[in-house]
């Protein structure tokens, strides 16, 4: 189940990733999504590696943190850009942390096999 889920969020953050190509800071959020992806790619071959992840994981917690406080403070939510951004990175950070847990369970199954 899982396998087609990191199929899908690889499909969705490559689209994302494309679908930058207009934005003013395009380039940045093409490297954002195609780290997330590249994850995802990563993880299909058992070769995520953890303090990576868990290093952009942070990252993106982060930004997005940052980018909400800001659009808390001007009440734009998502109607804003930096709001759709903060989604963007949430969302990237969240699949991340799901791929450290699978990846630590992995890991602890192999080592008790």
């Amino acid at each position: 189940m899982l396998r087609w889920a990191n199929a899908v969020m690889l499909v969705l953050f490559l689209f994302w990733a494309g679908f930058q190509y207009n934005d003013p800071d395009g380039l940045l959020w093409m490297a954002v999504y195609g780290v997330a992806a590249l994850e995802c790619i990563l993880f299909f071959m058992d070769r995520l590696p953890r303090s990576f992840a868990i290093a952009y994981l942070v990252l993106c917690a982060m930004w997005a943190a940052i980018l909400w406080i800001a659009v808390i403070a001007d009440s734009e939510f998502f109607f804003e850009e930096r709001g759709r951004e903060a989604m963007g990175l949430m969302i990237c950070g969240i699949w991340t942390a799901v791929l450290i847990r699978t990846s630590d369970r992995r890991a602890a199954h192999t080592a008790t096999s």
